[in-house]
């Protein structure tokens, strides 16, 4: 948990350029993307791949980035395919300047014997098909990708495939909404301790200073990716 601590210190402050440009910085990006708590009733809870990793139910720091842009400012290649469109997204969330930084944090502190066959590059990440099984930084783990939705799993390492306790998933999307003329993407999260014993009425355990992180990192990750589909 301490290089990604780190990371998002990191890639929060890199964002908005320092302490005199933090507010604009910050600004910026609640004024381009929109965060919402999950509904109980999103289909990803409701999905086998949850239900797999998060068997006991425990409590989740849930949340979506939501981005609109309009389809005229989106590739022509990818403007009549969703999967398409949806791995060019999950390309630009893992390959550019958002997560970039995490990116060498992970190379250099946490590659152990056995993560070989990990992706570590950004340059291997920006052409990647995010099929399921696809390893990278010793941290992530794609687990689902099927149509408009590639599920990776996070919060440990894939080299630990049981239960963690820290662990979570991520689920990128992307959809065209012919009637409004827009691209819309998402980031879900949904962080959580998989291993922890069930509590009636218990809270995730996601600490305060991490989730505030957390939250500005997913809107980095999601700004930084739509470079990869703008026209």
């Amino acid at each position: 948990m301490g290089i990604v601590k780190t990371a998002l210190r990191v890639g929060v402050w890199g964002v908005t350029g320092g302490v005199a440009s933090v507010g604009v910085g910050a600004a910026y990006l609640a004024a381009s993307t929109t965060l919402v708590d999950l509904t109980k009733d999103d289909p990803l809870f409701k999905s086998p791949t949850y239900a797999r990793y998060n068997p006991k139910g425990n409590p989740a720091l849930q949340d979506v980035v939501i981005k609109r842009v309009p389809l005229h400012k989106i590739k022509p290649a990818l403007r009549d395919d969703e999967e398409a469109l949806t791995l060019e997204f999950c390309r630009g969330v893992w390959s550019r300047w958002g997560f970039y930084v995490q990116s060498k944090l992970q190379e250099r502190y946490d590659k152990p014997p056995g993560s070989e066959d990990n992706l570590w590059n950004v340059s291997e990440l920006a052409v990647a098909k995010y099929d399921k099984g696809l390893r990278f930084s010793n941290h992530f783990e794609v687990v689902e990708s099927k149509g408009n939705e590639i599920y990776v799993r996070c919060g440990g390492s894939p080299m630990t495939p049981g239960l963690r306790d820290s662990d979570g998933l991520v689920v990128l999307g992307a959809k065209i909404n012919r009637e409004a003329q827009q691209a819309e993407f998402s980031f879900k999260s949904a962080l959580f301790n998989s291993a922890a014993p069930y509590v009636e009425g218990a809270q995730h355990s996601v600490p305060p200073k991490i989730t505030f992180l957390h939250r500005w990192y997913v809107r980095i990750l999601t700004q930084a990716a739509i470079g990869n589909v703008k026209a």
